[in-house]
């Protein structure tokens, strides 16, 4: 079947549920949608790993992964709690005095690596991971069947869960749903996903990145989804060739902005987040395939991808660092979303101070 029937089938198929609104959207100066009763998130420059904070309107903290503990996995002590500190001031902007809840999606240097720094600069309620580590990491003294020592060493002074695929994890104001965890989906059923037809399995990823933990996050209409480093064929599990997660509003890519699958077009995500590094993830083949899924608006990254230039890139107001990785401690911009209840939400950008904001879907159905 042609591609773009696939497409047209796909966007029949999510208009019956939703009517996937057309782009109700406008650059308008900062503080366009308040604080009050807004979910906000914070996408943290980790430099290729990743920080993402949500802050509830109840008042309620998850932290999604602490960075790296230096300036890259295999270089812990250079840089030494740059990421930590990053986190700790934008948790400072936001108002969040402490973390409830800190998932770790899985136990690599860039996503874990981080822990020490990071319980020394805010309190910390509750770990919460796939259970012990699936690979060997040296530099993280990390061995498999058994958790890093320095994770071990923090959770040791507070709560701790291990959670599989369908467990929720509380915080306040938010609802949040394990949908992978240990390389296995929710057992749900779910709309067909059209997009599946054809698709073929890759070569497996590591055991870290199978393993990690994959969320959906709701706020009211609201839908937002993390899926870690989740590779490509545990992607198609998820999502082929019933759609077990439904549709969201915002996907922070997986891989740091890695090629999605077609599975990821059942989603109609409106707009997309990378979590990327100058010289790590996004880039052409994954800015195409994204810009091919039915209902996408926007896609906005952490970093411009310095080798990707034009072909590669969405326009430079999209991307919250300009900097190549000869400058690691540059000033760190992030990227937040703010999201109300009936769906809306708008993306700010604190390089530019510009916000772009995005009407609720059953607003434009209303049209």
């Amino acid at each position: 079947m042609p591609r773009a029937r696939i497409h047209q089938l796909i966007l029949s198929a999510i208009a019956r549920r939703l009517v996937v609104a057309l782009a109700l959207a406008a650059f308008l100066p900062v503080g366009a949608i308040g604080a009050e009763g807004v979910l906000e998130i914070y996408f943290i420059d980790t430099e290729g790993g990743q920080a993402t904070l949500l802050f509830s309107p109840t008042g309620g903290t998850l932290l999604i992964d602490t960075g790296f503990a230096g300036l890259d996995t295999a270089n812990p002590d250079k840089e030494s709690g740059r990421d930590a500190a990053r986190i700790a001031e934008v948790a400072k902007i936001a108002g969040a005095r402490q973390i409830d809840v800190l998932l770790a999606t899985h136990f690599h240097g860039d996503h874990a690596g981080g822990v020490t720094n990071l319980v020394a600069a805010l309190p910390i309620r509750m770990f919460v991971d796939h259970g012990p580590a699936m690979q060997d990491v040296p530099i993280m003294r990390q061995k498999v069947g058994s958790y890093s020592e320095p994770w071990a060493e923090a959770f040791a002074k507070a709560q701790h869960r291990a959670v599989s695929a369908g467990d929720t994890i509380g915080v306040a104001g938010l609802e949040v749903t394990v949908v992978q965890a240990l390389g296995k989906s929710i057992e749900r059923t779910g709309d067909a996903n059209l997009a599946c037809l054809g698709v073929e399995r890759r070569m497996d990823g590591n055991p870290e990145d199978t393993a990690s933990v994959g969320v959906v996050i709701a706020y009211g209409r609201f839908r937002f989804a993390n899926f870690g480093d989740l590779p490509w064929n545990q992607e198609v599990q998820l999502l082929c060739p019933s759609n077990r997660v439904g549709t969201i509003d915002v996907y922070q890519s997986a891989r740091h902005g890695g090629e999605p699958s077609p599975g990821v077009y059942g989603m109609a995500p409106r707009v997309v987040v990378h979590d990327n590094g100058a010289r790590k993830g996004g880039g052409p083949v994954a800015l195409k395939a994204f810009r091919g899924s039915p209902g996408i608006e926007d896609i906005w990254q952490l970093h411009k991808n310095i080798p990707g230039g034009a072909d590669g890139n969405p326009p430079d107001e999209f991307s919250a660092n300009l900097q190549d990785t000869d400058d690691t401690n540059h000033p760190a911009h992030y990227l937040k979303l703010s999201a109300k209840d009936d769906g809306s939400f708008s993306m700010f950008n604190s390089r530019t101070r510009m916000t772009k904001v995005y009407g609720a879907r059953h607003a434009a159905e209303a049209r």
